[in-house]
């Protein structure tokens, strides 16, 4: 069952910081911040714009926020920025009042957004600060090598992680087009590889093209791997994709876009509420979080769901209500 706070009717005196990626959506971020400052100042909000610098500048600026007392914290960025900004709030030192993440999408995938507004947009993301409503989301908590870094929407490895490296290489193309494009060179040069896996101690031992957990339902822009996901059911949706030749790429890849691939007898769909990901050999597992590249020189990546850890504004009936 999800977890809900009362309804928020109006957002007016509350202290909120802005994180603000400027070049997020290509430049749209730095475009919309005199739309946001007017927008939040005609709801008589209390707010600072800070911009972010670079990598890691917000989740810094995240744990700066929650130490200096603020009611809310907004996101105004794509998913990089979003979970940069997560965790900041999820590692920040406990404080006197836990801050709520609202999320002002500008980005290019706005994946996460998804599984939160039905509107999707900006304006959407707006009218929330006057009568949303805190749900309190699960966060992914991964571990490897002794680091700990936690996502919001999903975690993947294989063939996503060519994907991703392929997308800085697209700066033209606009949204969609330019994760089809990447997700099509992509699959022309994956090879799979053997993976082991332990959902919930349900150990799986193939050949792999893509592993995606989802906290979410959409990843990569468009992709809906784990369409049934919901952020507040305290466990990640997973979907495993086997090896496949060109005919079955062809075949399952449009349905990637509807959601109905899990027919597919190459594609098996899983819960679980804790996830260990192990490579073969010796060699570095590469993955992805929220979008963003890491790599396991320990081959072994585990992956918890965190229930309920983050307080986000979202609207009345939004998406997985």
């Amino acid at each position: 069952m999800a977890d809900t706070e009362p309804i928020r009717r109006s957002a007016a005196g509350e202290r909120a910081v802005v994180i603000l990626n400027p070049i997020a959506g290509g430049g749209r971020g730095r475009r919309l911040r005199a739309e946001i400052t007017r927008e939040l100042a005609a709801r008589r909000i209390d707010f600072t714009i800070q911009e972010t610098a670079g990598p890691g500048h917000a989740t810094e600026l995240a744990r700066d926020a929650v130490s200096d007392g603020a009611d809310l914290v907004l996101a105004a960025g794509g998913d990089g920025t979003i979970h940069e900004v997560v965790n900041g709030l999820m590692t920040a030192p406990a404080a006197a009042r836990e801050p709520v993440l609202a999320v002002l999408p500008v980005g290019t995938g706005n994946d996460f957004i998804k599984a939160v507004y039905p509107g999707r947009g900006l304006a959407a993301a707006l009218r929330a600060l006057d009568t949303g409503h805190v749900r309190r989301l699960d966060v992914g908590r991964a571990e490897w090598d002794g680091e700990v870094e936690y996502f919001v929407n999903g975690f993947g490895t294989g063939v996503d992680v060519e994907v991703v490296r392929r997308l800085n290489r697209l700066p033209h193309l606009p949204g969609l087009w330019r994760y089809l494009a990447a997700a099509i060179q992509a699959l022309a040069v994956y090879r799979p590889v053997p993976l082991r896996l332990s959902l919930d101690g349900r150990v799986r031992e193939r050949r792999t093209m893509l592993l995606a957990v989802g906290n979410g339902p959409c990843q990569a822009g468009g992709f809906y791997l784990t369409p049934q996901a919901t952020p507040d059911d305290h466990r990640f949706d997973v979907c495993i994709v086997d090896e496949m030749n060109y005919l079955e790429i062809a075949t399952v890849l449009p349905r990637v876009f509807r959601g109905t691939h899990g027919r597919s007898r190459k594609v098996t769909m899983e819960r679980a509420r804790g996830i260990t990901v192990e490579g073969s050999g010796e060699g570095l597992l590469f993955f992805q979080m929220d979008g963003e590249l890491r790599q396991a020189h320990g081959a072994r990546v585990q992956v918890q769901v965190a229930p309920a850890a983050l307080p986000v504004l979202a609207p009345v009936g939004g998406a997985g209500k």
